[in-house]
């Protein structure tokens, strides 16, 4: 199989995952983002591989056209995912500043109450 060919495969498996929502739960979305991981890793293998498109044939040709198609989507999916993750670290990086405020990490002798029964 030529690399162009083995390109559009890898692509348009990644396609096809990116495609799919990303999960809601912090496990399952571990294991999907490091799938789409694996998928960018031999992609980056295999486009080092490839050869000038001159060299390349009509039907290689027309598979990088539609590979370079899949990879718009598979950038602006990316970029929603990144988009989303940032806002949820910046959503709890917030929320622990502002519990932070309702702890006292040092209080002093006139915070407490002293009872004096005796």
């Amino acid at each position: 199989m030529s690399v162009v060919r083995e390109l559009y495969v890898t692509t348009r498996k990644l396609y096809e995952k990116v495609a799919q929502p990303m999960p809601d739960n912090e496990q399952p979305r571990d294991e999907y983002i490091e799938s789409v991981d694996l998928f960018l890793q031999a992609r980056d293998r295999q486009l080092k591989d490839l050869q000038p498109v001159e060299e390349w044939s009509e039907a290689e040709r027309q598979l990088g056209e539609e590979t370079v198609k899949m990879n718009r989507f598979i950038d602006v999916q990316l970029g929603n995912w990144k988009q989303v993750i940032q806002e949820e670290l910046q959503g709890t990086r917030h929320k622990r500043r502002h519990m932070g405020k309702y702890e006292q990490k040092s209080a002093t002798a006139s915070a407490y109450f002293f009872d004096s029964k005796n």
